[in-house]
């Protein structure tokens, strides 16, 4: 327990700070208005039991756990995931635990104030009553709550923006780098365009793979995202089936391949060639041969999320995307675009390789 809670503060020590140093500045801000207010009440109560230390310090400590976990366990995974039950379960048992921390609290109080004949309250509730209580704990819960809410709407926008810069960055860097790469595209299209000309001629099977070579390569080199780094479905899908063809006809169709369409809606927005890498590693590390064993490809669109789906047997001696973009930069690419609210589950045993990817359909 000691050791999980060291982790804790050394991961989120920045966290901790800057809500310590709020806590500090609430503290003289409530003590400073007690004060103006009624000077005796205030030493009193700030004074009380342990001292104005030990009371600063166990006032501050309350404080910034309960924004702690009010922010980052309760508020921001409502705002990220939109899932209410496991952080409405936290918001109940933190308020029990200061419901009954602060009622307990206050009956030693009044205690307190009842040994030391301070004249009675003149208030329209009894200050020791029951009431009164109840009446300041939802008035400071609610200024709890409210400054909670404004500082994960503050954190999630800039953690936004610092999202969208790294993105934008990393695209200006991939597009530097594939120009600085890729072959001329006009000099690539215009010599397939030739070779296929030649080749109609001569055989037809050969013509086709070289038009199915161009078109693949023509949107590798030229697809077009949007503002958000997407692109439209159904071109992913029509260059994952020109991808299965021309492996078809390399191997003279003797792949193995169960390919599943059920997806209705092919005009949503996908990032591009996350798909394609992945089917592109099943033929380059898979045995697709075996009969029993097919390459199984599978696209479903339901409750509003896309699924993709894909299992193939392993070639011997070969490691799943060893090479080419990797595992770890479809993780980075998906979780910059679609944050929490993506699945990208990867499967293996000593026979088959599997992955499963769901998204959310944006409307």
């Amino acid at each position: 327990m000691m050791q999980q809670l060291k982790i804790l503060i050394h991961k989120q020590w920045k966290r901790f700070a800057v809500l310590s140093l709020f806590g500090v500045f609430l503290y003289c801000f409530v003590f400073f208005i007690s004060y103006v207010s009624n000077p005796q009440e205030a030493v009193f109560y700030f004074g009380r039991r342990y001292g104005f230390v030990i009371n600063a310090i166990l006032f501050i400590t309350e404080n910034v756990l309960s924004y702690f976990f009010l922010i980052f366990y309760i508020i921001l995974p409502v705002i990220r995931e939109g899932k209410w039950k496991k952080p409405i379960l936290c918001f109940i048992i933190l308020y029990l635990i200061k419901f009954s921390y602060g009622y307990f609290d206050s009956l030693e109080t009044n205690s307190m104030h009842s040994v030391r004949h301070i004249q009675d309250s003149k208030t329209l509730i009894p200050e020791d009553s029951f009431a009164w209580f109840m009446l300041w704990f939802i008035v400071f819960s609610i200024f709890d709550i409210l400054i909670c809410i404004g500082a994960s709407l503050t954190i999630e926008w800039w953690h936004r923006k610092r999202q969208q810069i790294v993105l934008e960055k990393q695209r200006a860097q991939a597009e530097l780098s594939a120009l600085k790469h890729q072959i001329n595209p006009h000099f690539l299209f215009n010599s397939l365009s030739f070779i296929y000309s030649k080749s109609i001629r001569l055989d037809e099977d050969l013509a086709k793979a070289v038009l199915l070579l161009s078109d693949i390569m023509r949107y590798a080199l030229t697809v077009e995202e949007d503002k958000e780094g997407k692109v439209v479905l159904e071109k992913e899908i029509v260059h994952l089936q020109n991808i299965i063809e021309i492996n078809q006809k390399r191997l003279n169709s003797r792949l193995n391949i169960k390919y599943d369409d059920q997806v209705k809606n092919k005009q949503l927005k996908i990032i591009p060639l996350v798909l394609i890498t992945l089917v592109e590693n099943a033929f380059k590390h898979g045995d697709l041969l075996d009969v029993k064993c097919p390459l199984e490809i599978n696209l479903l669109e339901q409750d509003q999320h896309f699924f993709f789906s894909i299992k193939n047997k392993k070639g011997e001696g070969r490691k799943e995307l060893s090479n080419g973009i990797g595992l770890s930069n479809i993780r980075q690419r998906l979780h910059l675009i679609y944050g929490d609210k993506h699945r990208f589950v990867v499967q293996e045993d000593k026979a088959t390789f599997s992955v499963l990817l769901q998204i959310p359909i944006e409307q």
